[in-house]
Order: structure tokens, then C-alpha cells, then sequence
């Protein structure tokens, strides 16, 4: 008996209530450390992400921008192949917020051919446009849901032989309003049926131009454009930009010796002259030779943020507050400086 209870003696005790409580402090120390290590990397994972996903947004739209307004056409014979235009509103955008860009380019991407056709279309000039607009990129059956919504840029690139048929006669005054200038938007506006090669069916022009064929990118909740003309009255390199105080505020800071002329409506060029807001009879003798582009791109959660909400409120709309909220959180501002005309 005496051997039994000094074994027992020499055996080793358990642990106190202190040890395991500190023990159990430490361990929990130690997954709240490990825990929040691996919350700011997902957090930094997912900035990551939402960068690169901004990134490449702004360049499915900044890129063939550059490109269409660096080869754009700029024939010298008075009439006007250029134009930007503010006019519609486009849901929670601010009017100068969503500008329509339209000209005459020779982009390298246009379309070579018809559909299940070797047949080349002839020529090179296309009649191009740029617009935001607020819809299903997918068609109308989808639009009925505000969930669908989106706000979308859509480039429109009109075939070498349909802007030769359609859209140059309205640049040069053959048809349209004969009692003012031409200007591009007569021909995007107007009813002329055009068959897109890509599917070979029948489209009006100006509801042509935002078919889903014609999606670039969605997720553009800003467009700012300025542009930068020189004027032959005084040989100074002046900015023309719309009249909105605070980008008008903005540019006086940036370029305090720099003139600033101001439009309300749009501004249209022809090989050398600017004319802001159709006054054509007041006609700025100059040459337009850049344009400036900002654009504020939605990560992909502050779309799906966006589209939540549109959906809750069942218009599409959401209340400006919240709106102005997510361009905050959730919105991603790029530039970019876009010569004109091959940079003359």
C-alpha cells in the first residue's frame, strides 16, 4: 500500500482553473490576431480586384476613344464633321454628365464585311458615335426590370458604305434641315433605316446607336470632356467646355492664364471654325486640336449596390443622395488627353 500511494505521489497534476483561463485568453488572442490578419487581406484581395476591374472599364471606353478621335476626319470644306452635344437627361446623371460625341473617323476595328459574306464593303470613313445611355444592354424584354438598368457607354460605328449612302449627305447639307448648317446629329437623329451587316436586320439610326450590338462598357457614372481649340483672332490656345460652374471652377484652377469659353448645349468644327450652340453666324475662326476625358467608373460591387437599389425603387432612379453616396465609396475617376484629327 505504502508503493501505490507514493506513486501517486510522484504523478504529475492537472492544470488549474488560472492556467486554462490564461491559456484560453492567449489562444483567443492569437485567432483575433490571425482573424484580422486574414480580414485585411481579403480587404486588400478584394481592392485588388474592384482596381483592376475599374482599370480595364475605363479602358474598354478610353481606349477606342482615343483611337476613333486620333483618326478622325476633318475634310477641308467648310461643313461640320465634328460634334459634342449635351441635350438628354440620362436617369441620375447630371446633364453635362453625359455627353454625345459624334464624328467621322476611320476606326480599324469597323466592319470589313457582311455577315456570311466574302464580299469587302468598299471605303473606310465611318460615321461614329459615342452616348451614355440608361437601359438593358440586353434589349427590352429585360428592360421591364429596374434591376436590368444600367448605365452604359455605347459606340456605334456605322459601315464605310452606309455613312458614304446615309450619313455624308447630311454632313454636307444634301439633305436635312437646309436652312442651317449640317452638324452630325441630323444624321443620328433622323429616321434613315440602315441594315447592320453584323445580323442583317433593318434599324432606325438613332435607335440603332445604343443596340446591344453597339455595348462597350457599363458602369460609366461620369463623363466630363473639354476641349482645347485655337483661335485665329488672337492666336491664343483657348479651352472650350460646358457651361457647368464647377468644372468651369476647376479648369480656372488648374489653368489660371488659360481663356475659357463656355457652351450650353454643344459645340461642332469644321476644318477652321468652332461654333458653340448652333450660333453659326457667330462662328469662332479656330481649329479644335485635343479634348480632354474624365470618366467615373463604378467598381463591381457599387454596381451591384446601384442595381439593388434601382430595383428597389422600382424607376430605375435612385434617390440623389444615396446615388452620390455610392460615386463616392464605390466610384473610380480616370483621364485621358485624346488628340484630334491625327494630332494637328
Amino acid at each position: 500500500m505504502k508503493k501505490i500511494f507514493g506513486k501517486r505521489k510522484n504523478l504529475r497534476r492537472g492544470f488549474t482553473l488560472v492556467e486554462l483561463m490564461a491559456a484560453t485568453a492567449i489562444m483567443i488572442v492569437l485567432v483575433m490576431f490571425v482573424t484580422n490578419i486574414a480580414v485585411n487581406m481579403l480587404r486588400i484581395y478584394d481592392k485588388t480586384i474592384s482596381t483592376l476591374a475599374t482599370n480595364a472599364d475605363s479602358g474598354m471606353l478610353l481606349d477606342p476613344m482615343q483611337d476613333d478621335l486620333l483618326s478622325a476626319s476633318m475634310p477641308d470644306d467648310g461643313n461640320f464633321w465634328f460634334e459634342a452635344r449635351y441635350e438628354n437627361d440620362v436617369a441620375n446623371l447630371e446633364k453635362y454628365s453625359a455627353p454625345e460625341l459624334m464624328f467621322f473617323s476611320r476606326p480599324q476595328d469597323r466592319i470589313r464585311r457582311e455577315r456570311d459574306s466574302t464580299e469587302l464593303l468598299q471605303g473606310d470613313l465611318c460615321a461614329v458615335s459615342y452616348k451614355i445611355a440608361h437601359k438593358s444592354p440586353f434589349g427590352s424584354k429585360t428592360s421591364s426590370n429596374a434591376g436590368n438598368l444600367v448605365y452604359g457607354f455605347y459606340r456605334a460605328v456605322l459601315n464605310a458604305r452606309d455613312t458614304f449612302e446615309f450619313a455624308i449627305p447630311y454632313a454636307i447639307g444634301q439633305k436635312g434641315d437646309s436652312e442651317s448648317a449640317s452638324i452630325p446629329s441630323k444624321f443620328w437623329k433622323s429616321g434613315e433605316q440602315i441594315e447592320d451587316p453584323s445580323d442583317k436586320k433593318k434599324y432606325s439610326v438613332s435607335s440603332w446607336r445604343t443596340e446591344m450590338q453597339n455595348f462597350l462598357v457599363d458602369g460609366i457614372v461620369d463623363c466630363s470632356v473639354f476641349f482645347w481649340f485655337d483661335d485665329f483672332s488672337d492666336g491664343k490656345t483657348k479651352i472650350a467646355t460646358v457651361n457647368n460652374s464647377k468644372l468651369v471652377q476647376k479648369l480656372r484652377d488648374i489653368y489660371p492664364d488659360t481663356t475659357i469659353v463656355t457652351f450650353d448645349k454643344s459645340i461642332a468644327a469644321s476644318a477652321g471654325s468652332v461654333v458653340f450652340d448652333e450660333n453659326f453666324q457667330s462662328k469662332t475662326l479656330g481649329a479644335l486640336r485635343s479634348m480632354d476625358v474624365s470618366v467615373t467608373v463604378l467598381s463591381p460591387e457599387g454596381k451591384e449596390l446601384l442595381q439593388g437599389l434601382q430595383e428597389q425603387g422600382g424607376s430605375g432612379q435612385v434617390e440623389s443622395e444615396k446615388f452620390n453616396e455610392i460615386l463616392l465609396e464605390h466610384g473610380a475617376t480616370f483621364s485621358r488627353s485624346c488628340p484630334l484629327f491625327g494630332g494637328r
